[in-house]
């Protein structure tokens, strides 16, 4: 498993909240066309002609290229927010890279599919990762391993977290929900209302 940074701003436009909502990760270049089975000698033609990038600046834009394209299913991608630099987001990659013509009106066709996992705070996170978001690059690779990271605890910290508030708000409905019956069960008016209140109560009770 590699972890990776990137910039959600593909043609310089912020596309965050576009990537939370619909699970995917991408970059701009969209006037590359599809680069689906292309070698990177190929992408650094492309590049070259159809932006005209030219000595460092197309060893730069062919780097972030490559590594955008070279991640895989199973990677790691950290995203700063850029209206609250407090957070991050983590996803995993969960598909291989897609042309979506669709995106092209928003200079973003080139995608990968992702899973959210948690958003988490900047702060929590140990100073290589941090060194890593402050990368002004689009996008580049964390150097060290995973374990160096620490990011499966700070993954599995968030949530647990995460799933404590909603088995909480899950019990707050039981309660108000049960709250409901006693009431229904002792103070209805009518009689089979209140039968049949008792009656839930009861078989919550034997669960």
């Amino acid at each position: 498993m590699n972890i990776f940074m990137l910039r959600s701003k593909p043609h310089n436009i912020e596309r965050l909240p576009l990537f939370l909502e619909k699970n995917l990760v991408a970059i701009g270049w969209h006037a590359t066309g599809d680069l689906t089975g292309k070698t990177m000698d190929q992408v650094k033609e492309i590049l070259h002609d159809e932006y005209g990038y030219e000595g460092q600046s197309l060893r730069t834009n062919l780097g972030t290229v490559k590594t955008f394209l070279n991640t895989k299913e199973g990677d790691l991608i950290l995203i700063r927010e850029k209206d609250n630099n407090d957070y991050v987001h983590i996803g995993k990659i969960n598909g291989s890279y897609e042309w979506k013509p669709e995106y092209l009106d928003l200079f973003m066709p080139h995608t990968k599919s992702i899973s959210w996992l948690v958003a988490v705070s900047y702060d929590s996170l140990n100073a290589s990762i941090q060194t890593m978001l402050k990368n002004p690059r689009t996008t580049c690779k964390y150097p060290g391993s995973y374990e160096e990271s620490e990011l499966d605890q700070i993954i599995n910290v968030y949530t647990k977290n995460s799933e404590n508030k909603i088995n909480s708000n899950q019990q707050q409905v039981i309660d108000d929900m049960l709250e409901i019956l006693r009431n229904l069960a002792n103070n209805a008016e009518n009689e089979q209302v209140r039968l049949d209140a008792a009656k839930e109560l009861l078989n919550h009770l034997r669960k």
